[in-house]
């Protein structure tokens, strides 16, 4: 090997490393050395050789290449810049950077200057080398290649060059973006192995890694900006071309994908045991295809903003909480185990091409076991659907903690089964709606729209054509159509129970809720609200609830109401003769007794019957708790329960009455309910 030396100032060492990020690296203040080729390694046969032209290394830090059957070592002492003609390592070879004589934390800069590298060897760099960047503006290839390095570690399609050193080496290109057949240039890594003991970046204008193993402290994987991509004045990617892909990855560590411009994409599932980190300019896919049998692992964190028409996260497992904004258009979240929090978040963007719709769409099988919190400047979904068939997706959602969901110019929607501690709404500008298909499950509700809120049922117009709910709904999301009121094909939010603290809806607005249990309604103020709970109770309390009317339909078997400052009219149908009655403001309530004495039914009663128990309208206190005697029937007494037992167990007996706060009215018989409120009930069996 011919050895020759050149001087090189201070100046030009600095600029030689101009391109090192860290600012750990120690300031050279001394002489270079530059050691010409070629050197050839003679490794990469058949595949273009891996050929040195020079190094330039400081102090003579450059102490040769020692060869063997299938292996190079290049030997270092101190920070050092390898020009390579050609760069290449096949399978069963072998090429090593080592740091030797004690030298420690170098860097070494290799740059290629022909052809795109292919690795499908071993390259490896030892525990003195701290960080090792290959740079090869025509790309590279990893298939089937082990890569370990002992510090940080850069792959890169950037030029890295020696500055002001007026050598072979002046003039290239800087980042290139496109091939001479106008294909991005890109790092391809296949099934291969990446042990880096540091932090690994890969940096090209196209990143895909499939199916391979990479372990590092952190992985950044990072595409050129645009105006790298105009060097040879092709097309700047858009948003929907995509230039980072991981497929079916194994990762150990921390990810960080930027995109400054174009998609990226991980498909067919993967694991990554630390954080997921993605900033894009474009779409985001994580897991696009949603068939639940590639499935993403995220052990940690995942972290997504966009600035693209979709992004998208299914088929996932999320260690730790999931945070995604899209300021490009929607956001979806489909079939994914979140163990934090999830929070889903469109601002709303439009670019001088194209408006696209800002939603927030949540979709399939998903559990939380933390809060679901949304924040979409337009339509919110708890559901999805295929807009091409007109129909609605199916699925359940499952939140441990609370959904908050706020819409600033869209509808909040949920088509699929929804449960959670609380479930808060609001939509400022549209409405909350409902398939009718779809079961709401909390402890707490708390709704407000601009306008109807309810479900939306099938149809019949005119000329006997149906319109199925499902194309209404897609109709009405697409079109942003605004529901004032009361609408043709209106239905009912299905609630599975619970309390409801906020029902808010302006004037000339409809609510329509159907309860499964027990309702109690606490907070309102709206303009009609439609209540029905089937063999269920509904508690109207509180000093806070009002409306012009509220109206209670249907079965509901015990209807309570609390008439301190009430304002609305309450219509509700009583049981006794299936009659609407209606209980204005100020309206004084009576009732009549069914028939017996002090409230109590006498049927005449058969072997093995059951008799009935009212609460009566002449005493203001509970039963006494001994057996009573029944009047003309001495031989039989009956036990007595307490109201609270009386109110959980109805049965279907024709018999309801309500009584009265308002006692000061003498000779009227009436009832005062400690609490202050009229009750209709059903008759309740007693025991023997």
């Amino acid at each position: 090997m011919k050895k020759t030396t050149k001087k090189i100032s201070v100046i030009a060492l600095i600029a030689t490393f101009i391109s090192l990020q860290s600012a750990s690296y120690s300031v050279i203040t001394s002489d270079l050395t530059t050691t010409n080729g070629p050197i050839d390694t003679n490794l990469g046969a058949g595949n273009g050789g891996a050929v040195i032209n020079s190094v330039i290394s400081h102090g003579d830090g450059f102490k040769g290449v020692d060869k063997s059957a299938n292996s190079a070592t290049l030997k270092f002492t101190n920070n050092s810049f390898v020009q390579w003609d050609t760069l290449n390592v096949n399978k069963g070879e072998t090429l090593n950077f080592n740091a030797v004589n004690g030298a420690n934390n170098l860097t070494i800069i290799n740059s290629v200057q022909d052809g795109m590298s292919k690795f499908s060897g071993n390259v490896n760099a030892n525990d003195g080398i701290g960080k090792l960047i290959i740079s090869n503006t025509n790309g590279m290839l990893f298939d089937g290649a082990k890569f370990t390095t002992a510090g940080d570690c850069e792959v890169t399609t950037r030029f890295y060059n020696a500055s002001d050193y007026k050598g072979a080496y002046s003039g290239w290109p800087f980042a290139k973006g496109y091939d001479k057949d106008g294909n991005l240039i890109k790092i391809d890594m296949k099934n291969s192995t990446f042990d880096v003991y540091g932090d690994f970046t890969v940096n090209s204008a196209l990143v895909n890694a499939e199916s391979s193993k990479i372990s590092a402290n952190t992985l950044h994987l990072t595409t050129y900006d645009g105006a790298d991509y105009t060097m040879n004045k092709l097309e700047t990617p858009v948003n929907n071309k995509g230039v980072t892909f991981l497929k079916a990855m194994e990762i150990n560590g921390d990810v960080y994908i930027t995109n400054p411009e174009g998609a990226m994409s991980i498909s067919d599932g993967g694991t990554i045991h630390g954080n997921l980190n993605i900033d894009t300019k474009g779409n985001t896919f994580v897991n696009y295809i949603n068939d639940t049998k590639q499935v993403i692992n995220v052990d940690g964190d995942t972290n997504i903003k966009s600035h693209g028409q979709w992004a998208f996260v299914r088929d996932a497992e999320i260690g730790g909480n999931l945070t995604m904004s899209n300021d490009g258009g929607f956001v979806d979240v489909g079939n994914a185990n979140v163990k934090g929090n999830a929070n889903l978040t469109t601002t709303g963007f439009s670019d001088s091409d194209s408006t696209y719709n800002h939603y927030v769409h949540v979709i399939g099988k998903t559990n939380i076991d933390g809060d679901l919190n949304i924040e979409a400047s337009q339509n919110i979904h708890i559901g999805g659907y295929d807009f091409d068939a007109q129909k609605l997706a199916n699925g359940n959602l499952n939140v441990k903690g609370d959904i908050n969901a706020h819409s600033t110019d869209g509808h909040i929607t949920t088509t699929i089964d929804t449960t959670a501690k609380t479930i808060n709404y609001k939509s400022d500008k549209l409405n909350i709606l409902t398939d009718n298909r779809a079961l709401l499950k909390a402890d707490e509700y708390k709704f407000s729209s601009n306008g109807y809120m309810g479900g939306i049922s099938d149809y019949t117009k005119p000329d006997g054509k149906v319109v199925p709910k499902d194309e209404q709904i897609v109709s009405i999301m697409e079109n942003y159509t605004y529901i004032p009121s009361d609408i043709k094909s209106h239905s009912y939010t299905n609630i599975a129970g619970g309390k409801i603290t906020q029902l808010n809806a302006p004037a000339n607005s409809e609510i329509y809720i159907a309860s499964k249990g027990n309702l109690e309604l606490t907070g309102a103020n709206a303009h009609n609200i439609n209540l029905t709970a089937p063999k269920s109770r509904i508690d109207i309390t509180g000093n806070d609830v009002h409306a012009k009317n509220i109206n209670v339909a249907g079965e509901t078997d015990y209807l309570k109401v609390e008439f301190p400052s009430r304002d609305y009219t309450l219509n509700y149908t009583n049981i006794r003769d299936e009659k609407v009655t209606t209980l204005r403001p100020d309206e004084v309530v009576t009732y009549e007794l069914t028939d017996g004495n002090n409230g109590y039914n006498r049927p005449t009663l058969k072997p093995g019957e059951k008799t009935t128990y009212l609460i009566g309208p002449d005493k203001d206190v509970v039963p006494p708790d001994e057996p009573i005697t029944i009047p003309d029937e001495p031989s039989r007494q009956i036990a007595q329960w307490v109201p609270d037992d009386i109110m959980q167990a109805p049965v279907n007996t024709p018999v309801a009455f309500a009584a009265d706060l308002d006692d000061d009215e003498d000779g009227i018989p009436i009832r005062k309910n400690v609490d202050g409120s009229v009750t209709v009930v059903r008759a309740v069996p007693v025991m023997k």
